[in-house]
């Protein structure tokens, strides 16, 4: 007979005999556990229970991670990354052959020419006006500018920049029409063509700045605005003239005021010009005042009362001063970078002091880049850059339509027509304040001022600041019109302000009757006073170029140019005056 088979407690059962019941004062657990009751082992049951198990870290993906990380306040840098350096911007450099001897002697005075067959004179009868010969003018697309050899800039190519007699602050010969007709000063202008224009060698980039102009030769203060032609009777054209503040990008080739990138003052009617359109100057009321006028005036654009000034005109003998007031370089870097925010930034920069934890702004230095090749031409070198031309936008902001197209504001979609807050231009006449003429000007800081299409396909880089972009003094002449600006500090009619700062710098330090100090940036200066800081940051800017360049060569280890690396190498000829694809210089080392 064979013996009865043991229970099976297994999952599996091991025979068909169904299981016997248990006793009732055992447990009452299922013989098979179940996802509701796991453990029906009392025994197992009234053991400690182990830890739980540690739950795995979701980790977010990589792309999850980038969008956040700018975000997150607990992101941690890894190790690896804080011993990552951060690479500069460094600018160009090209294969160009050493200087020679001849090279290294100071700039040869530039040559000008009487006009043929009278000579042009001046209003008095005693100051020649002649015109340069043999010189390199600004043109469309590129830029010019003094450069002389120097042996201790030996890694810099040996270029560093220079200038042209007469020393200081004056009318540019480089950036003028090729008619424009100089004294020995540079600051007595004429023309004999249809509207030309020039432009001053100093720019204005933030703060107030100031400048004059005398008409010599224009509207006559007594008689017709123009002549009347004695034979015919009928009305010719007279000398004209035109004041104001223009841009790189604005063309010599037209008057101030003709597109964008101008502001002027017309002598006839004594108006604004911005766009081609004539506009009032007008004077700002008080709230509430009783005027039949009202204009919108930042920063909100509401409509404000004004004063419009009429039945004038700038005539023979008339000086006019020219004011405008820029803000801050770091606010201007917030309009063009796109983090301006009207409600955040309500001042003009100028009371912003660094923060504590960045006093000297390493975090976003003030880069200058400048993208220059060293050209000779009729017996001198110049440095030779691909300059800002116009863009499509702001063409389409100085369209003629009877409707802008455009609106600049501070946030506009497009950089090139954004405006900058607390910024407008003032005008003076005879050393009284007339009114405001403009507001709201276009930023000028890239990538607001961009090289053309055609140029970044030869070789030129878009985003660049080369510490020279900015509003510069301009004269717009027309006909035989005779100008003379006045750069400061003395001027012929300073206004009220000027004066009365000029007292306040000659008080005595630790006077009782000395006022608050006022920022730097608020205070209206002679635009002769920029010129002493241009100065100053063109070497600053040469030496860093050169201590970049050094680095960048192995420093003390570099041993100079190998034969090799010489045989082969041209100089360069300046593409604004020859075939552009003619020797132009090969790009060498890296881009940072």
């Amino acid at each position: 007979m064979a013996e009865p088979q043991t229970q099976s407690r297994s999952n599996t059962p091991g025979t068909t005999a169904p299981a016997m019941r248990r006793p009732l004062d055992e447990d009452h657990a299922p013989a098979v556990s179940s996802p509701l009751n796991p453990n029906p082992d009392a025994a197992t049951r009234s053991r400690p229970r182990a830890p739980p198990r540690e739950q795995r870290e979701k980790r977010e993906t990589l792309k999850k991670r980038e969008a956040t990380s700018s975000n997150t306040r607990a992101s941690t840098p890894s190790q690896k990354s804080k011993k990552e350096t951060v690479s500069a911007d460094s600018p160009m450099r090209y294969s160009i052959p050493e200087p020679k001897h001849s090279d290294y002697d100071p700039p040869r005075d530039a040559i000008f020419l009487s006009r043929e067959p009278h000579p042009l004179y001046a209003p008095d009868g005693r100051t020649e006006l002649r015109k340069a010969q043999d010189h390199a003018w600004n043109k469309k697309g590129y830029r010019y500018t003094h450069c002389v050899a120097d042996p201790l800039f030996r890694h810099k190519q040996f270029y560093r920049q220079s200038d042209s007699k007469p020393y200081g602050p004056r009318m540019s010969h480089e950036d003028c029409d090729r008619w424009f007709h100089f004294d020995d000063s540079a600051s007595i202008v004429s023309q004999e063509k249809g509207w030309r224009m020039g432009r001053g060698n100093v720019v204005a980039r933030e703060g107030r700045v100031y400048y004059e102009v005398k008409v010599l030769r224009g509207i006559p203060a007594d008689g017709p605005k123009d002549p009347v032609d004695p034979k015919t009777g009928d009305t010719v054209p007279g000398p004209h003239i035109r004041m104001g503040w223009a841009r790189r990008e604005a063309p010599l080739d037209a008057p101030v005021g003709f597109d964008g990138y101008s502001y002027a003052i017309t002598d006839a009617r004594f108006e604004a010009q911005h766009r081609s359109r004539a506009s009032k100057i007008y004077r700002p009321l008080p709230k509430g005042a009783k005027t039949k006028h009202m204009k919108a005036r930042p920063p909100h654009g509401k409509p404000a009362p004004v004063e419009y000034v009429t039945d004038q005109h700038i005539n023979e003998g008339d000086v006019i001063g020219l004011e405008i007031q820029l803000p801050s370089l770091s606010l201007h870097r917030k309009v063009v970078e796109g983090t301006y925010h009207s409600a955040v930034d309500v001042g003009d920069g100028f009371d912003v002091a660094p923060p504590s934890r960045d006093p000297l702004n390493l975090d976003k230095p003030l880069d200058i880049i400048r993208d220059r090749i060293p050209v000779p031409y009729k017996g001198n070198f110049y440095f030779e850059q691909l300059d800002y031309q116009t863009t499509k936008a702001v063409e389409a902001y100085h369209d003629r339509g009877p409707v802008p197209k455009i609106h600049p504001s501070p946030n506009h979609e497009d950089v090139s027509v954004r405006s900058l807050p607390h910024s407008h231009i003032k005008v003076y006449k005879n050393g009284k304040e007339v009114g405001i003429a403009f507001e709201n000007i276009l930023a000028f800081l890239p990538p607001a001022s961009i090289p053309s299409a055609e140029a970044i396909k030869a070789g030129a880089r878009a985003g660049f600041d080369d510490g020279m972009a900015g509003y510069f003094p301009a004269i717009a002449l027309f006909n035989g019109g005779v100008a003379q600006v006045n750069f400061g500090p003395d001027f012929w009619c300073p206004p009220e302000e000027v004066q009365k700062q000029r007292e306040k710098d000659t008080e005595m330090f630790g006077n009782d009757t000395a006022e608050k100090t006022i920022p730097e940036g608020r205070k209206l200066r002679a635009i002769a006073d920029r010129y002493k800081e241009q100065i100053a940051e063109d070497v600053v800017w040469d030496l860093i170029d050169e201590v970049d360049f050094f680095s960048q060569d192995g420093g003390w280890e570099y041993k100079g140019e190998t034969p090799q690396d010489v045989a082969g190498k041209s100089t360069p000829k300046a593409r604004g005056f020859a075939n552009p694809d003619e020797n132009v210089g090969v790009e060498v080392g890296k881009r940072y």
